[in-house]
């Protein structure tokens, strides 16, 4: 075949990301429930931390709307406050990025580690026993990434 299809050009910049995940869940494996359980305040820790300049001129610019302002200044503010919320958006989207090896990990290592774990929910008794596929964190990247993903399995 003299030119990758478009799938499988998407699986050569997605498989690096899932090497990444498997490397991280390995790693994973050293941590205590509590240390691995802190892995997601780290992430939240993250995406505060880049934001909180952003938010802070939001709330300011949000608070001077309070006061009486000449319909032209308002319409400023207005418009101040929708290219914040855009820059926002967009800072948050990146720490997402380059957090999701280290969440997807997470979330397949505690996965691991509830593997046997019962439980009763409605009535029903039930039995973890998933760890994600690869083909499945293949998925959820695609997801991630605002896209559409059918698998081989009918999932998706």
């Amino acid at each position: 075949k003299l030119f990758p299809s478009k799938h499988e050009k998407d699986l050569v910049s997605i498989t690096p990301i899932v090497d990444e995940i498997n490397i991280l869940f390995e790693e994973y494996e050293s941590l205590s429930d509590e240390q691995l359980k802190e892995k997601t305040n780290e992430f939240r820790e993250r995406i505060n931390s880049e934001t909180d300049e952003t938010k802070s001129k939001i709330a300011e610019l949000q608070e001077s709307l309070k006061e009486d302002l000449p319909h032209e200044e308002r319409m400023n503010i207005y418009e101040e406050l929708e290219n914040l919320e855009k820059e926002n958006y967009a800072v948050i989207a990146a720490v997402l990025d380059d957090i999701l090896p280290e969440a997807f990990a997470v979330v397949k290592q505690a996965c691991k580690r509830l593997c046997g774990t019962e439980w009763e929910a409605a009535g029903n008794k039930i039995r973890w026993n998933m760890v994600p596929y690869d083909v499945q964190l293949i998925g959820g990247i695609v997801l991630h990434k605002g896209k559409i993903a059918e698998m081989a399995t009918g999932e998706g």
